[in-house]
């Protein structure tokens, strides 16, 4: 796999809404959370989802707010997701506070894209290149709403790691990703 994908649920064979373009298991697992939250509505609030429910993905999730004025702040992130950064939190961070501005833009291109577009993202492949690591993985991004659960207010995502490392990266595509909106998850 290489490259952008867009999914579009036109295309059912593409778009499974249950989840089965998820390879690893728990993210899977994460993925049906973030659906049961949704209580009929196009996406679950932030208030909606509670860390405690998901205690066994902790250390490899994140949870980050938006808002036009601040960006992408993290309010979130388990000791696995802030080691890859050399960091033990990164409680009210934004990428371009840990990344150099090269490599915060396609993280924070990523965010945009989930709250712009009201989509999910799920990539597989080189996870890590921002961070100057190059392990291989899953990654999925899960757009949360307002108190209505109407307008994207921020993101759940959670990061698996494979294979720890997939060589240098110089002559290796990136990722492979996919955006799917919610609007035509059931």
């Amino acid at each position: 796999m290489s490259g952008h994908e867009k999914l579009l649920a036109s295309s059912p064979a593409q778009s499974p809404a249950d989840g089965t373009f998820i390879e690893d298991p728990e993210m899977r697992r994460l993925f049906d959370y973030w659906r049961s939250r949704r209580a009929g509505r196009p996406l679950p609030a932030v208030g909606d989802i509670d860390p405690l429910d998901i205690a066994w993905a902790l250390s490899r999730i994140y949870l980050v707010d938006y808002s036009p004025e601040e960006g992408f702040v993290y309010r979130l992130a388990g000791n696995d997701v802030a080691g890859v950064f050399g960091r033990a939190n990164l409680k009210g961070l934004r990428p371009r506070d840990f990344l150099p501005p090269e490599r915060a833009k396609p993280v924070e291109q990523r965010f945009r894209r989930v709250v712009d577009d009201r989509c999910l993202m799920w990539m597989k492949g080189m996870i890590y290149l921002p961070a100057n690591r190059t392990p291989m993985g899953e990654r999925l991004f899960l757009p949360l709403g307002d108190a209505a659960g109407a307008t994207v207010v921020g993101v759940l995502g959670m990061t698996v790691i494979q294979s720890a490392d997939a060589g240098n990266g110089a002559d290796m595509d990136t990722a492979s990703e996919r955006f799917i909106p919610i609007d035509d998850l059931p």
